[in-house]
């Protein structure tokens, strides 16, 4: 019998999106094998769409590696970037026929795509687990829903350093040191501002000695205590 090696890269990237409370179900292993079996793995080239606002909502993609921006655009044309997703973050679940925004690659990625369907039917011999999974996205969205009332609150240049705390927790994970993958023009259209006003926050910041920038995207954090109190945090 050969080992199918891609299926298990698939059901240790799937127990790593489910996390360690997983483990406490009856089920749990034949659960993931049930899954890992209908999942494969799908690399999307920088700059290209892994679905597109309007598409059939047809599957479900866990992010095994890269970086992903999540925009819709409204009736007249102007794009909204509402979220930014890592390795481990799950996209395009949707209660509706089509998906209500687009998913682009901001780097090479790598992810998990599944059939929506096919998993409905997995979670419904499994409830336990599909109860915690439906808590796990609930928690995703009500991250998104503070996200976005936390930038509501603050002025341009507080959102930005906002941001780079942010990043520096979720690349960086914790360091001083990491590579934006996203361009200043993203940036701007997530935190609601122009691209000058973008530009001249990170100048700004740099001009305080908080940050350090190289080449656009390597950013490293000189002053923690400083960014978090401009920040406003």
């Amino acid at each position: 019998m050969t080992l199918d090696t891609s299926k298990v890269s698939i059901k240790t990237s799937l127990a790593s999106l489910f996390g360690k409370n997983l483990y406490e179900v009856d089920g749990d292993q034949l659960f993931l094998d049930e899954l890992s079996q209908c999942a494969q793995e799908v690399t999307v080239r920088e700059g290209s769409y892994i679905f597109k606002e309007g598409d059939p909502s047809d599957y479900v993609y866990v992010a095994i590696s890269g970086a992903i921006m999540l925009e819709r655009s409204t009736s007249k044309g102007v794009r909204h970037v509402f979220a930014f997703l890592f390795t481990g973050n799950l996209l395009g679940l949707s209660e509706f026929s089509v998906y209500s925004f687009s998913a682009k690659a901001l780097n090479n990625v790598t992810v998990i795509k599944m059939n929506k369907k096919i998993i409905q039917s997995i979670f419904d011999r499994y409830p336990t687990i599909a109860k915690r999974f439906h808590q796990f996205t609930t928690h995703v969205l009500h991250y998104i829903l503070d996200q976005m009332f936390i930038m509501g609150q603050k002025t341009a240049h507080q959102r930005l350093a906002h941001l780079i705390l942010d990043m520096a927790h979720r690349i960086g994970h914790g360091t001083n040191r990491f590579f934006l993958p996203m361009g200043r023009q993203d940036i701007a259209d997530y935190l609601g501002m122009s691209l000058e006003t973008t530009s001249r926050g990170f100048s700004h910041l740099k001009k305080q000695g908080i940050i350090n920038i190289e080449n656009n995207y390597k950013i490293t954090v000189l002053d923690s205590a400083a960014l978090k109190e401009f920040a406003d945090i």
